[in-house]
This record gives structure tokens, sequence and C-alpha cells, in this order.
């Protein structure tokens, strides 16, 4: 009996100690779930409170071709043209933008135009939002008083959400401002007053963004505002009303209390019984180590972000896939993956777009492959799937349907993105070959993949390896050749209509101390692929530094990559090779490719903004082949169009080619701008582009690439003559 009285008093004890610690960890639950939800709430606000800002400067970011434009200085300041507004204020923002509120002021705040709703109304009816904009017109104000903050600016912009009648609308006042050469009639500039209604788009977006729940706008007095809700104040009317987005903040500590009630209650009620609650409390003890054991060997095996295998299993998995060759006969497959341009998602879109991108993937190779497919995540946006028991034409038949289901466009919570990918595919019969080769001869017909121009697939062959290693060979000599300056220069000349040489283009060459001369068109791509790209640019630009001061009057045209000019040191390099030379910036006209201005990046139009400033001028080369529209050169400080060499090879007798080419003649004449025809190789060809207009002329008909040695020489004969 002592000994059962000893064990009651043990368990009693026990079960004692158990109700206490229960109960003090109920309070700490209660607290800890009580601050949860106070943190829910504010990291809610905070999100919802950002992407409000964020919404603001998309709005403002959308106005900025129109608020930054010479033409729109000169049609509304200058002389004010009403239809010139109607088609290109009006019909632009309030048609095609949808922004259903347009106005223009001039530069002492009187509305000359007026849009509503889709039509063109009297500048009168400003007269309803002159007060609800009043602030912003003189914020703006005040900042054009500024000229030094004015000037830091790209553009000027002022937004807030006001209360026009009963309806929350943001407005936004914008700065109209020159973009190149234009000047307003006095010290003011006109204003663009645009607006847009918030309700609809602000609850769709931000409760399909942020996940909100019951999201609503209310239009509430200042003492109506909670602090106990979800909320974020949009704006303020002028009689003192606040416009409030509010929604039903997540409880997650609630959740977590409702859920964990009936844990504590059984748990207080197993107290009472020792024995009973150390047998209950040790077997969930264990079950939590068998759970969280698995868990770790998952995450040891698998990849955190996509759930897919990771390296260490997918090599486990051909081993035991390879192996299975020598048992039973047949095929095994190898697809190495990776999308295409992928890091251009993230410097768009940042990170976190990426790793949704790198998710959707994930889901789609799912949908794609067998259950007996082992899908894996190598790395970075690098995938690969081990197809056992498969036959060449099945392996080609995979490749082909993950090619098709990773193109497209995808849609990301912050905007759209194309996908493309390109698969290198790895088949075996037998167990011979080693599974590290096989993944290799994967990732080499990948590689094939990717050089043949993206969004396709290609099986390994042989005569790849052979491909790949002249291809490495070649670079590592072109990365000697650079380092022993190796690398030469040719010219060739450019000339006017009556043959006079009036410049020279700066042209890479490569004599291989083994293989003679190599084509510009391998190790250009080549240095563009491997990274050398600059380092070639930066020596062809110090040699015609150097062989420019030989020359008197004559224009040096020097090839510039979009990798260098997005590069942020790029300006700074050519500031100190002219120093370092002795060069004239304002002898060289450095060409740009189109590639260049689609990134409209603001790095790259400030490289050329300076470059402009030092003296450069700049050349749009191979115009017509890519997408460069008006407006890149209107924003851009273009000197000149080059046409094409693909427009003047099938001149004169193709009446396409012809309207191309007069077609960009015209242009460059209209904006001002001097043409240059590239591959000018036939008599005809010149006679139809000097009748066509073009002033400027680049071919064999005229001159091969010759050392600089040479120029001189030339130059005389063309005199002679």
């Amino acid at each position: 009996m002592d000994r059962r009285n000893i064990e009651l008093k043990i368990f009693g004890l026990i079960a004692s100690m158990a109700a206490g610690m229960i109960l003090l960890a109920g309070v700490a639950l209660t607290v800890a779930t009580r601050h949860a939800d106070v943190r829910e709430r504010q990291y809610e606000q905070t999100l919802v409170g950002n992407g409000l800002r964020q919404r603001g400067k998309e709005v403002q970011t959308a106005l900025n071709p129109y608020v930054i434009w010479d033409e729109a200085i000169i049609k509304l300041d200058n002389q004010y043209d009403p239809a010139w507004a109607s088609q290109n204020i009006g019909a632009s923002l309030g048609g095609a933008l949808g922004y259903k509120v347009v106005f223009v002021l001039d530069a002492d705040g009187k509305p000359i135009y007026g849009h509503l709703n889709g039509k063109d109304v009297a500048p009168e009816a400003y007269a309803r939002y002159a007060a609800p904009t009043g602030r912003l017109v003189d914020a703006i104000r005040k900042i054009e008083t500024n000229p030094k903050k004015v000037a830091e600016l790209r553009a000027v912009h002022t937004s807030r959400v006001e209360l026009i009648g009963d309806e929350p609308v943001l407005i936004t006042v914008s700065l109209i401002r020159p973009d190149l050469k234009a000047k307003t009639r006095g010290a003011r500039a006109p204003l663009l007053v645009t607006g847009v209604p918030v309700a609809n788009s602000v609850i769709k977006t931000f409760s399909e963004r942020f996940l909100l729940h019951d999201a609503h706008i209310e239009v509430v007095k200042p003492d109506a505002i909670r602090t106990d809700a979800g909320q974020a104040v949009m704006g303020k009317a002028a009689d003192g009303r606040r416009v409030v987005l509010r929604w039903t903040p997540r409880r997650p500590g609630e959740e977590l209390m409702k859920s964990a009630s009936p844990m504590l209650a059984l748990a207080v009620l197993a107290a009472a019984v020792g024995s009973f609650l150390l047998f209950r409390v040790t077997r969930r003890a264990a079950k939590k180590l068998l759970l969280s054991e698995a868990e770790a060997k998952h995450l040891a095996l698998h990849d955190p972000l996509t759930g897919l295998a990771n390296r260490t299993l997918f090599t486990d998995r051909l081993i035991h896939a390879h192996a299975l060759l020598r048992r039973k006969p047949g095929h095994l497959g190898v697809l190495c993956i990776d999308l295409d341009r992928f890091k251009e998602v993230n410097d768009s879109y940042g990170h976190d777009a990426g790793d949704q991108l790198i998710r959707e993937v994930a889901r789609r190779l799912v949908g794609i492959c067998r259950e007996t497919d082992t899908i894996c995540r190598l790395g970075g946006d690098e995938f690969a799937i081990i197809q056992p028991d498969t036959t060449p034409s099945g392996a080609a038949t995979l490749a082909q349907r993950v090619v098709d289901g990773l193109s497209g466009e995808v849609d990301l919570s912050i905007g759209r993105a194309e996908l493309s990918c390109s698969v290198g595919v790895a088949v075996v019969s037998d167990a011979e070959q080693g599974q590290a080769e096989l993944l290799r001869q994967a990732d080499v017909a990948l590689y094939r993949a990717k050089e043949a121009g993206r969004g396709r697939f290609t099986f390994f062959e042989p005569e790849m390896d052979a491909a790949l290693r002249l291809r490495k060979g070649l670079e590592r000599d072109l990365r000697a050749a650079l380092e022993s300056e190796a690398l030469n220069v040719a010219y060739q000349p450019l000339t006017d209509v009556r043959g006079a040489m009036i410049g020279v283009e700066a042209l890479a060459r490569w004599t291989h101390p083994e293989r003679g001369e190599i084509s510009p068109a391998i190790f250009i791509p080549l240095a563009e692929s491997c990274g050398l790209i600059g380092l070639v640019g930066a020596a062809v630009f110090r040699r015609a530094c150097y062989d420019s001061l030989r020359w008197s009057g004559l224009e040096v045209s020097v090839n510039v990559s979009a990798i260098q000019l997005s590069s942020p040191g790029f300006v700074d390099e050519m500031v100190a090779t002219l120093a370092e030379t002795g060069a004239r910036a304002d002898v060289f006209m450095l060409e740009i490719t189109e590639t260049a201005l689609l990134k409209d990046s603001d790095g790259v139009h400030e490289a050329l903004r300076r470059l402009k400033r030092l003296g450069f001028r700049l050349a749009l080369d191979d115009f017509g082949t890519g997408y460069a529209s008006l407006s890149y050169l209107r924003r851009h400080p273009i000197d000149k169009l080059k046409i094409d060499r693909s427009f003047v090879s099938s001149l004169p007798g193709n009446t396409e080619s012809m309207a191309v080419a007069s077609a960009i003649v015209s242009l460059a004449k209209s904006l001002g701008l001097k043409t240059t025809a590239e591959g000018v190789e036939t008599r005809g060809q010149f006679d139809a582009l000097v009748k066509l207009g073009c002033s400027e002329f680049q071919g064999f008909l005229l001159g091969r690439p010759m050392p600089a040695d040479a120029i001189a020489g030339v130059r005389e004969a063309a005199k002679v003559r």
C-alpha cells in the first residue's frame, strides 16, 4: 500500500506540475495569439500602404512619355494646338490608357483643354476639379521654382486621392517638360491633370495581390477611423473626410487559439492521471521526432523552393536508373532544361517574381512528365529530367512537350513575363557509358540548343564534343589575344555622294597564330556569349583613338554593344581612354544597336546623355531590322540612322526594299538625322540610294576595310580623281 501511495503521489505531483505548466502555457498562448493578430494586421497595413504608393508611382511612370516631350511643349505652350491636344493627349490618355479625367493647364494655371469620360469637353469643366487639385498644382509650382531640384528629377509629378463629389479619384498633376531642345515661353510650363477612379481597380488589384478579405472603400469622418480593423487611408477630402480602404484582417492568432483550445482542455483532463499523461506526452514526442526526422530527410533531398528533387536525389536516381539497364535492356533518357533569358525576369521584376516563375515551371513539368520520371531542379533556372524505360522517339516527344509547355506568357503577381526554354537530350541503351557522361552529353546538347536560337530541343551528337572543344579553344585563345593586345583594327571608308571619304568605321580583326584570319562573324558573338565583348570594344576604341590623331577631318565610327552600354562604368572608361590617348570625343560616331535601346532603362538613357555631353555623336546601327520606335528616337539623342545591308542588297529591283529604304531616309530627314547605307556593293545600289536622298555610303564598292596606314593614301587618291 505504501508503494502504491508513493506512486499515486508521484503521479499526482506530475499531474499537478503538468496542469500548472498547461495553465501557464495557455496564458502565454493567449497573449501570443493577440500579439500575432496585431502583428498580422500591421503587416497587412504596411503591405497595402506600400502597394498604394507603388500604384501612384506606376500611374506617374505611365504618364512620362506624355509629359517629357518636346512636341508637347510646342503644341501646348509655344503655340496651343487644340486638335493636337485632342489627338495626342485626350485620345491617348482618355482612350488608350483609360483615364477618366484629363485637363491641360497653361503656364498661368488656366485650363485650355478638357477630356472627361472619353470625350472632349469645354476647359471650363475644370471648375469642378479646381479646388481638389489646387494643393497638387501649388506643390508642382513650388518645385518648379527650384531649377536645381527640377534638373535632378527626370519627371515631376504629384498624386493624391481626392473626392470628386462622393467618388474617390486618384488625381495626378504633372509638369510638362521638354526632352531635348524645346523651350517654354516663360518661366512656367503647362501642367497635365489626370484622374483615375480608384474604387473598383484598387479593390480588385489589392484583393488579388495581398489576399485581402471583404475589401471595400469607405468615405468616413476623421473620428470614424478605427485602429482595430485592417485599413489604409488613401486620401483626404477638403471637408476633412477620409477615403479609406478597409478589409477584414486575417487573425492567425485567433485561429490558432480556436484550434488549440480542445487540445488544452484534453491536456488538463489528462493531467489528472499522471501515468496516462506521461504515456501520452511521450508518445506524442516520439511522433513529432519521427515527423521531424522525415521532414529533415525530405529537405535534404528536395529543393525547398519547388519541392522537386535536388541534385543529391537526382544523382541517386540516375545511378539507380543506370544500374537497371544492366538487368533490363532498354533506353535511358536525360533531359537538361534551361529557361531562356531568365535573368531578364529577375532584373525587370525582382527575385520574388523570379521565384514565382521557377515554381510555375516546376508545376508545369510535374504535369508534363510521367510518375516514373524524376524531375530535378539543379539550381537557378536549370532543371533536369530522368526518363527511364524510354526510346529515342519517346525522349523526343517528351522534349517537345517540355518546349511547348514552357512557352508563352506567364502571369506573375507583379506583371506578365515571357517564358521559353531550351532542352538538351541524351539517350543511352546500355550501361557501358557512365551516368556522369550521360548528364554531360545532355548538357552539351542543351548548349547547342541555346546556340541554335533557343526555344527548341537538341539531341546529343558525337560531333558536338568537337565543336564544343573548338569553341572553348577559341574562347581561351581570344582571352590570350586580348591580354597580349593581339587584336587588330581595320577601317572601312565612309563616303559622300561624290565618292569623297568623309569617315571610317573601326572594325575588329583577329589573326589566329594557327588558324589564320578568324571572321568577326565568329569571334564577336563568341565574345558576347563569354563576357569578353566589353574588353574587345575597349581595345578597338583605344586603337581608334590613337589612329584618329593621324587624320584630320575624318569621322571615326566605333561599334558599342548593348552589354557595354548597360555597364555602370562604361562612360567613365571612355573618358579615361580619351585622356590616355589625347583623342577628341567629337571625332567619334558611336554606333549602337536597337537591342540596346529596347532596354530603355534609366541607366542606358543616362549613359547616352553623358556621351552626348562629352561630345560623342550617336548612330543607330542596322536600323529597320529590330523594334526601335519613334518614341525611342525621340527619347534618345540619336544623330544618324544606318540602313541595314539586308535592304540595300536587293536594290534597286526589290520594290519592298526600296520602300523601306525610302521610308528610313524620309524619317531621318523629318527628324533632322543623317542616313548611311551599309553594304553598297554595286553601282545600281549606289545610284538608287542617291536618288532616294541618302547622304552617306559604305560598302565594297566604295572601299574595303584596310589598315590605318592605307587611309591617308586612299584619301589622296580620291582628291586626285
